[in-house]
This record gives structure tokens, C-alpha cells and sequence, in this order.
């Protein structure tokens, strides 16, 4: 390979390049919105195997949606509307007595029982005093068996609502599935082919 062969390569690129015009990328185009589709809507393709057009494919799926509506009792976009938002769970016993207050209620029903006692034997101070500490620990005992069974009741309460929840959702799920049955049988008898 000489100089003279290397000048002339670049000049015939941009022969070459002249003679066939800029160098463009061609631009595919935009590619169409979409059609609103029911099937689509529902998780179904629906391929037209008759070659309908779009516009006939819509009013079939309208058609179709409506019939299963009827056919199966089970309409997917009122049943939107009909979840229930989720309640918060309130407690079993919302006034249950906490350890401390259970205590000192205790303490002073021990005391005047223990003061009762007292007088009856003869001493009055330490049946009070007696009584108050019998009364304490009893009250404490008390407040927290409470305490428990309010913190039971919630947590039963809660577990009761999430399996209504899940029972409602399997319903709906279910009536969604027998919708989509008649969906499908409508528009197969329409020459459709839905997966």
C-alpha cells in the first residue's frame, strides 16, 4: 500500500458519501395510543380471528361486558365501589385500669376493709396497714388480668376483621372469575380467541 492509496480512500468515502446523500436514521413512526379495552382491562388478550376491526372489537367487548354483568350477578366496576375501607380495630375494654391505678384502688379498699378487721380485734393500724398491702397487691393482680384481657380482645377483634377481609376478597375474587367464564363464552361466540 503506497501513500497515494491511502489519500485517495478518504476521497472516495466522501464521493461516495456525496453522491448518496446525508447519512439520516429513518424515523419509525409513533407508534398509536392504545384502544380502551375492555378485555385488556380484565387481563385477557383478545385477538379478532375474523379480522374485525377495532371499532366493532369495542363494541363487541361492551357488549360482551354487559351481558356477563347480567349472565353471572357480578359487575367488576361496581364492585370497586363496594369494598368497605378498612376499620381500624378498636380495643375490647378501652377502661381497663392500668397496674398502677388498680393497685392504689386496692390498696384503699384494703385499707378500709383492713381498718374494719382491726377495730374488731383491737388494732386498728395494722389491720389498715394490712389491709392496704393485701388490698395493693390484690388491685395490682386485678388491673393486670384486665389489662391482659382487654389486649386479648383487641388482638381477637383484629384477627376477626382480617379474616372477614380475606373472605370478602376471596368472594370478590371469585365472582370475578365466574364474570370473566361468561366474558369469554360471549366473545368466543363473537370469533374472538381469548388467553
Amino acid at each position: 500500500m503506497t501513500k497515494g492509496d491511502i489519500a485517495i480512500r478518504p476521497a472516495l468515502i466522501g464521493l461516495l458519501l456525496l453522491a448518496t446523500g446525508p447519512l439520516t436514521l429513518a424515523e419509525e413512526p409513533a407508534a398509536a395510543p392504545p384502544t380502551p379495552s375492555v378485555s385488556r382491562d380484565l387481563g385477557l388478550h383478545a385477538y379478532p380471528a375474523k379480522n374485525q376491526v377495532a371499532a366493532q372489537q369495542q363494541k363487541d367487548e361492551l357488549e360482551c361486558y354487559q351481558w356477563a354483568a347480567q349472565d353471572s350477578g357480578f359487575n367488576p366496576l361496581a364492585a370497586v365501589g363496594e369494598q368497605p375501607p378498612a376499620a381500624t380495630p378498636r380495643p375490647a375494654e378501652p377502661n381497663a385500669p392500668s397496674a398502677t391505678e388498680g393497685g392504689a384502688k386496692g390498696a384503699v379498699a384494703g385499707a378500709a376493709a383492713g381498718t374494719l378487721v382491726g377495730a374488731l380485734i383491737g388494732h386498728t393500724g395494722k389491720g389498715a396497714a394490712v389491709g392496704a398491702a393485701t388490698g395493693l397487691l390484690g388491685g395490682v393482680a386485678i388491673a393486670k388480668h384486665k389489662q391482659k384481657e382487654a389486649e386479648t380482645g383487641a388482638e381477637r377483634n383484629q384477627a376477626g376483621q382480617q379474616a372477614r377481609q380475606q373472605a370478602a376478597a376471596a368472594e370478590t375474587q371469585q365472582k370475578l372469575e365466574g364474570f370473566k367464564k361468561a366474558y369469554c363464552a360471549c366473545m368466543e361466540a363473537k370469533s374472538y380467541v381469548l388467553k
